[in-house]
């Protein structure tokens, strides 16, 4: 029988990664990180896929349709890790067909924290990587980057059509 002894703290047990399956789970920053990956990924297969499209028409679609189908079973995969450590069941993923409730479900998987400790889809997730705290800081702010991009166009299609508006007398 193991002795206890009172100098030694008990060693927390963590979940083994599970990049293929769809149990187990994982928190926030690799949720990012890992769809940070698969995006750059989908970007350079899609270049490819368009390359193919020129070779042949039905070479391209083929691979195109593969590759998209590979790249919704990943999302979904990865999803739905989040939702097990949130303490959710994956089904909720079906709040992505709803129009308003996918935005608040994606909300709620990017900003609620995990289950500390064990719950009923396994034990914690193990602690982030230097690497997945740097690809969830690079997506955060590209994230970032594309919202502060998309105000500055719309204020100066806004203020174009001010100009425009003001030099033919018309507003």
């Amino acid at each position: 029988m193991p002795e206890l002894s009172l100098d030694k703290t008990p060693q927390e047990h963590y979940a083994p990664l599970d990049p293929l399956g769809f149990s187990g789970r994982i928190g926030r920053l690799r949720l990012l990180a890992w769809s940070m990956i698969i995006s750059i990924i989908a970007m350079i297969t899609s270049l490819l896929v368009l390359l193919a499209v020129k070779v042949s028409p039905t070479l391209g679609i083929t691979c195109g349709a593969t590759l998209t189908l590979a790249y919704f079973i990943i999302s979904l995969r990865i999803s739905a890790q989040r939702l097990h450590d949130i303490n959710w069941s994956a089904w909720m993923l079906l709040l992505h067909l709803v129009p308003v409730a996918n935005l608040v479900l994606s909300l709620m998987m990017l900003l609620m924290p995990g289950t500390p400790g064990p719950n009923k889809y396994g034990p914690p997730p193990p602690p982030n990587s230097r690497a997945v705290n740097v690809l969830a800081a690079i997506t955060i702010f590209l994230i970032g980057l594309g919202i502060c991009a998309m105000v500055a166009v719309l204020a100066l299609g806004l203020m174009t059509a001010v100009i425009n508006a003001v030099n033919s007398n018309s507003l």
